[in-house]
């Protein structure tokens, strides 16, 4: 038999109601439209779980309301006079049902373009119904279920692996960390009350003829934050709009006309309203596996995530702002904790601790793509390469916190971990680099590496490129031409030799030459000429593939084939600094040095390595392995210790089953192509460059002169930081705009870079 069928005769045997059944949609309940005589029903067969308890207070609830006048769905007794029935299972159980009249009206999820003066009804009716369960105390409404908004963040986590893209895995740790700040010191003090509990789009309906509102569907009342059911009747109305916060905003004014809301928690609604979109996905995946037929459940899924992926570019300080307007609250400007922040700093971490940005930020979390200030705001974060696979990757935190549990020691005992992770990492290089070393940062894989290089060559002289930087080690500032030609630099230590940096921009040969990498590298002839002339000895020559703070400078094809040739034939070993763009983050290749066609002796890893954890390692080949065993113990007691390599092994797998570094290639390409349309149509740009997700745009100001526009650099990377957009300047003369973010960085979120950029241009 047909359900339909099944649900005709259910109304007529229980209920006396006579007629035809149709399907309607629902979450976990089995819905039906009963037509008799004219006049329509609504037959819900309830979900097995739900108890007599529960309906009763349903069945109070449309007591109160229409009371007030709101029009709800009204009760019809059973044929007993009863007010609901029990409907006999095949298994022998039962299962609760109700028959109610039916509430004429469109759901508002139909009504595409709304006016303002329509979210601001949907407000003042979500206030009425509050007002009409005030002073309602029935034990069965404080209950603990997942739909509850104080339970919200719990809920997230422990359902967000049921989703199943990591992209959108990722808006929803994003958000949901954005929402958890903001939340954090508001949520303790919100009043609360019986709530509908579930006044989303759906629920709410419109009368074409008299404009009146409807509500039904009861499941979620509950004991709850009072503001927190205008919140959550926001967070589906915003779906499919232009303005979100504007719909807020009305349905905010037209609540706070009949219940007014308090100043201190309005700051709660907009997180909120994120907060139960992103509960509503993750369940909505959740009973999705149960009742995989039932498209229903999943219904504001899509909408939902491009609402929360629009959200987390909005303000959170813009968004109270239009509250406050509305609800008649006056302009308020928060307070700042950041002078007395960098005044301690200052004192106890040292005077020359650098900070970005001339107001600096109060970071306080991150998550995925975003770095989130205190109070909520998220910037995009457009320059941290730390963070490989992004700021908290949930995968990453819950591999270093299992270790931690489970142990966490030095390299004196055999352990998996450290060795799966040395394997793995080995697996991604060409023969023969296949000895790993592991250390706790990308400086000391380049002091170490200088160790290796001098034990296999017998040198003590280096060869490294103008404007290098290396890492923070007192061997390893003199080989940073950045750190020791530039401001309170002691200027070139003599066992250092300093190549020409191939920079086919303001170098001798530019991009139209073909030969520009082996007459870039001839100068290492000449430093290879300077160690030996004063009876020297090169021990090897460090270069990055892509100089990094030489402002994001490619190398000319050829290059480092040559510059390798010359320093090999000197004795000198050759170590590609990989710190900052290796492990796919040029997109066509896992290690930039791939780029040029050559393979090192050695290779220095760090950053991005344990995507923020302590980590970093070497790579070389069994002969220099070999050369370095001269009977003294290597011995590091935190390098590649297990909870270090959980989280090595966790970065790895997840470049490859997120796809990141095809997305550093494609969302790269995007980013670079767009920088040099403007370039084209800007003389600030004088020149574009990069791979992958390792760009710079160097600004001048004049294209001919290529005279650096260092302030106008400057003021552009301020200009994004206003708009939540955190990008750096670095090189030289500092007149590069430099962009490395997370390799989580979206094709969405380039365009929208490129288009704040555009903006900003003068």
């Amino acid at each position: 038999m047909k359900q339909e069928e099944q649900a005709a005769i259910w109304a007529a045997d229980f209920f006396g109601v006579k007629g035809s059944a149709t399907c309607l949609n629902g979450y976990r309940d089995r819905n039906f439209r009963i037509d008799a005589n004219g006049k329509p029903w609504v037959l819900k067969v309830l979900a097995e779980e739900v108890d007599s308890s529960t309906l009763g207070l349903w069945v109070e609830a449309s007591e109160r309301l229409s009371k007030a006048g709101i029009r709800v769905p009204r009760p019809a007794p059973t044929l007993e006079g009863k007010a609901w029935a029990e409907i006999p299972r095949p298994d022998g159980g039962r299962n609760l049902a109700w028959l109610t009249e039916w509430v004429e009206g469109e759901p508002i999820a139909g009504i595409k373009n709304r006016p303002d003066e329509l979210h601001e009804q949907v407000g003042k009716l979500v206030a009425q119904a509050q007002a009409a369960f005030s002073g309602w105390d029935a034990p069965a409404l404080d209950r603990v279920f997942d739909w509850d908004l104080r339970q919200g963040k719990n809920v997230v986590e422990k359902n967000l692996a049921r989703i199943a893209g990591p992209r959108d895995q990722r808006v929803i740790h994003e958000t949901l960390a954005c929402a958890s700040e903001a939340l954090a010191d508001i949520a303790p003090h919100l009043q609360a009350g019986p709530i509908h509990g579930d006044p989303n789009d759906f629920n709410v309906l419109v009368d074409g003829e008299s404009s009146s509102l409807g509500l039904i569907d009861f499941e979620d009342l509950s004991w709850g934050w009072l503001v927190g059911d205008l919140a959550i009747s926001a967070a589906y109305m915003v779906l499919g709009q232009k303005d979100p916060a504007g719909v807020l905003a009305s349905m905010a004014k037209g609540y706070h006309g009949v219940s007014p809301i308090p100043e201190k928690e309005l700051p709660a609604l907009w997180p909120l309203a994120k907060l139960r979109m992103c509960v509503s996905i993750t369940m909505a995946a959740k009973e999705r596996a149960l009742d995989p037929d039932n498209e229903y459940i999943s219904v504001s899924t899509g909408p939902g995530l491009d609402f929360l992926r629009r959200a987390l570019r909005i303000s959170g300080d813009e968004v109270l702002g239009r509250l406050r307007k509305v609800c008649g609250f006056s302009d308020q400007g928060s307070p700042s904790t950041q002078e007395d922040l960098a005044s301690r700093r200052r004192k106890a971490l040292g005077p020359n601790l650098s900070l970005s940005y001339r107001t600096p930020l109060h970071i306080v979390r991150g998550a995925g793509r975003y770095l989130i200030e205190s109070g909520g705001r998220a910037f995009l974060d457009g320059v941290n390469n730390v963070p490989h696979v992004g700021h908290s990757h949930p995968k990453v935190v819950d591999a270093v916190a299992r270790q931690m549990r489970r142990l966490n020691t030095n390299t004196r005992y055999l352990n998996e971990i450290p060795l799966a992770f040395a394997e793995n990492l080995a697996s991604t290089l060409p023969d023969p680099l296949s000895v790993v070393f592991l250390v706790n940062s990308g400086s000391e894989a380049n002091e170490l590496a200088l160790r290796l290089a001098r034990a296999h060559s017998g040198g003590s002289d280096w060869v490294v490129l103008d404007a290098a930087y290396h890492g923070n080690t007192g061997a390893l500032v003199d080989l940073s031409p950045y750190k020791f030609g530039g401001k309170g630099g002691a200027g070139k230590p003599p066992h250092v030799e300093v190549a020409a940096l191939p920079d086919r921009y303001r170098g001798e040969w530019g991009y139209d030459d073909p030969d520009a990498g082996a007459k870039f590298a001839a100068d290492l002839d000449r430093c290879l000429q300077s160690i030996t002339s004063r009876g020297g000895k090169a021990a090897g020559f460090l270069a990055e593939a892509i100089p990094g703070c030489a402002g994001q400078v490619v190398l000319p094809p050829g290059y480092l084939e040559s510059a390798y040739e010359k320093a090999r034939a000197a004795g000198a070993v050759c170590i590609a600094d990989e710190v900052q763009v290796g492990f796919g983050r040029v997109g066509t290749h896992f290690w930039a040095f791939e780029t040029q066609a050559v393979v090192p002796d050695i290779v220095t890893m760090g950053k991005p390595i344990g995507n923020g954890h302590p980590l970093g390692a070497v790579v070389t080949t069994p002969a220099i392995a070999a050369s370095f065993d001269t009977g003294m113990e290597y011995f590091n007691t935190f390098g590649g210790n297990p909870v270090a390599c959980a989280a090595g092994n966790a970065v790895l797998e997840i470049i490859q089953e997120e796809g990141l570094q095809e997305n550093a290639l494609r969302t790269g390409k995007i980013l670079l192509d767009g920088l040099q349309e403007l370039a084209e149509r800007h003389p600030l740009f004088g020149d574009v460059r990069g791979l992958g997700l390792f760009l710079g745009a160097v600004c001048v100001q004049d294209f001919e002169t290529k005279e650096p526009a260092t302030e106008e650099a400057t003021r552009l990377v301020e200009a994004l930081r206003e708009d939540g957009i955190l990008l750096s300047t670095d090189g030289p003369l500092h007149d590069v705009i430099k962009i490395k973010p997370p390799l989580v960085f979206e094709e969405d979120d380039a365009r929208y870079l490129l288009e704040r950029l555009a903006a900003a241009l003068p």
